[in-house]
């Protein structure tokens, strides 16, 4: 069940004030230019309390290279820099593919879970490859794929070398540390000086289409979701320093049944200590739709939020936990269905969780 504010013309409305545990539809953005892309990511920006997302389906629908910003005070979506035509890609003399003819921008590209904010620098780093882009076709050329740094105070990209290809795999900001720790053929990580990618440990216990998910009262990443669907959750804790070792575990959560499945929506809220996920249930002959779990990392349980299902999301990485606002904000929408903010605000008295 979805409780709703209204669209576009009522979005002013404040969904914090209203309806706990169950979704509410903060935006809608019924026409315009842009939409959800599936292949796309996001991050908070924890400095100004909004949303970024940047990413493209590159799969003849979309050529998005443009960064995308949601203000949910206002509520509304704006747009940082135009988004640049395949026939004005090139290659640089470096080997790294550009779009234009300016500085620096990069293709349009599949980002899913590697997109991340960096408090530090007021940057968003974007740690992807255009694998799946078909312009790579039209240049016989050997590229380097980099990771991308867009400076949110000047409106500028930049490059840092990457050490192997982090398509499909994940992201997330370690707070503790002051570090950035990506996740694909092994932990890499970007210490406080952000001059160089280390790896930290090698191997992996994942394939694609995966979420890693900070913990910042634990320091720990937990690892959420796998290609063939997984409901187990695997959680890396770091070394002392950027680079240092750290080490795996495996949870099996007990509570609620909660559906396997990959690519969806998670993040933590450190207010409530608690993570939410929105994985879809598939059942034979049924509507599809996506349910709303909570996981306790105090009891290592899920939770089942009841009046809280939406449509089936399908490839969705886009929910943050909106520390200004105390809620969780999930982008929905696609080609065919209007891009669409919803607000969940836990009340664990209600719930009954603690």
């Amino acid at each position: 069940m979805l409780a709703s504010l209204g669209s576009e013309a009522r979005g002013a409305a404040d969904a914090t004030g209203s309806a706990p545990n169950t979704w509410v539809e903060l935006h809608r953005r019924d026409s315009g230019d842009w939409h959800r892309q599936q292949h796309a990511g996001i991050a908070y920006d924890s400095r100004r309390g909004h949303l970024l997302v940047f990413g493209s389906d590159t799969h003849g629908s979309d050529w998005d290279n443009s960064l995308h910003v949601f203000d949910p005070a206002t509520p509304g979506w704006s747009r940082r820099g135009e988004s640049i035509a395949p026939d004005r890609y090139r290659v640089g003399e470096d080997g790294v593919p550009v779009a234009g003819d300016g500085d620096p921008w990069p293709w349009a590209m599949h980002t899913f879970d590697t997109v991340v904010y960096d408090p530090m620098r007021d940057a968003l780093l974007v740690a992807a490859v255009p694998l799946h882009n078909p312009a790579r076709k039209g240049f016989d050329v050997d590229m380097e794929h980099p990771t991308w740094v867009h400076d949110l105070q000047t409106g500028t990209w930049s490059t840092l070398p990457s050490p192997v290809n982090f398509f499909a795999g994940s992201a997330a900001y370690d707070h503790a540390r002051d570090t950035i720790v990506a996740y694909r053929y092994g932990i890499w990580e970007l210490g406080p000086e952000r001059k160089a990618w280390v790896r930290a440990l090698p191997g992996s216990h994942h394939g694609i289409h995966h979420s890693m998910v900070y913990d910042r009262r634990r320091g720990e990443l937990l690892i959420f979701g796998d290609h063939g669907d997984s409901r187990d959750i695997w959680v890396y804790t770091p070394g002392k320093h950027a680079g240092a070792a750290g080490s795996w575990d495996k949870r099996d959560p007990g509570g609620d049944d909660c559906p396997a499945d990959q690519h969806f929506p998670v993040d933590y809220s450190e207010d409530d200590d608690l993570f939410v996920l929105v994985p879809d249930e598939h059942r034979e002959g049924q509507p599809g739709r996506a349910v709303t779990c909570i996981y306790d990392p105090r009891s290592n349980t899920y939770h089942r939020l009841d009046g809280a299902d939406l449509p089936a999301q399908g490839m969705n990485y886009m929910m943050v936990y909106d520390s200004k606002g105390k809620r969780f904000l999930l982008v929905s929408g696609s080609h065919t269905k209007p891009t669409t903010v919803h607000a969940l605000r836990l009340d664990l008295q209600r719930l009954g969780i603690r």
